[in-house]
């Protein structure tokens, strides 16, 4: 099972694809896969595109059956040089990578420049400015993001349709303040350089948890606090913020 904000984040994700009737996506910045095996065990098909060396190998590994039916594609590029096939993808999305990219309009542009008419571009990025901290500093963030900072950004990059969600409350929300007391005990050891991309998804109580919580966080223990961020989903409060709009543009 993933961490609990990340489960919270990415049961938020499912939930706004739901009803969305497009089957074929790109993850920009996939990592390790997890995210893109879950779609693909749901009939989709999809591209995910990476330049670590570290998180390429573990997503070729984890999306072995769906990569041998032909139905993944694992890519090692920067997504700046990424051209992509034709035709478009019904939805592109990036989970936890936007903040990390100096020029974020130009590279949801390019996002967006993936998807076909009238499809999805999704992002999923650190919220409320006011909760900058350690964790960003360690993790090289280069901002967070009010709603209106992300509504403004998916509509300048030329997305209709807009929404957003304050996802993972009040799950990540606690777990970010534990997290940032356990990155001060130890900061020299875990800060990283902003040009490496090894250190996006390393948080402690966040992206990685003790093992032994394992024994006790599953589906069904976590299922209540899936819920529960429902209530919060058009709040201020999401320390995560889950974006989306539609693409006007023509096909490429």
């Amino acid at each position: 099972l993933d961490p609990p904000g990340t489960w919270c984040q990415n049961r938020a994700l499912l939930e706004r694809l739901a009803s969305f009737e497009g089957r074929r996506f790109l993850e920009v910045g996939c990592g390790d896969g997890s995210i893109s095996r879950v779609l693909c065990s749901r009939g989709y098909s999809g591209v995910g595109v990476d330049f670590s060396p570290t998180s390429l190998e573990a997503a070729r590994r984890n999306l072995e059956p769906f990569v041998g039916a032909s139905r993944y594609e694992v890519v090692a590029s920067d997504f700046w040089d990424y051209a992509p096939p034709k035709p478009a993808f019904d939805l592109v999305f990036s989970m936890l990578v936007v903040e990390h990219i100096a020029d974020d309009e130009a590279f949801v542009r390019k996002m967006a420049a993936c998807v076909r008419p009238g499809g999805l571009v999704l992002v999923a990025v650190p919220g409320r400015r006011d909760c900058w901290g350690l964790e960003d500093e360690t993790v090289g963030h280069l901002r967070r993001y009010d709603r209106s900072d992300l509504e403004n950004l998916l509509v300048a990059a030329g997305l209709v349709d807009v929404g957003i969600w304050s996802v993972a409350v009040p799950t990540a929300n606690v777990l970010r303040r534990l997290g940032n007391f356990l990155i001060a005990r130890s900061r020299e050891r875990a800060k990283l350089g902003r040009d490496s991309l090894e250190q996006i998804r390393d948080i402690p109580f966040k992206t990685t948890f003790p093992p032994i919580f394992r024994l006790v966080l599953n589906r069904w223990t976590m299922w209540p606090f899936g819920v529960l961020q429902r209530l919060f989903y058009r709040t201020e409060l999401g320390v995560t913020l889950l974006g989306w709009g539609q693409s006007v543009g023509a096909e490429r």
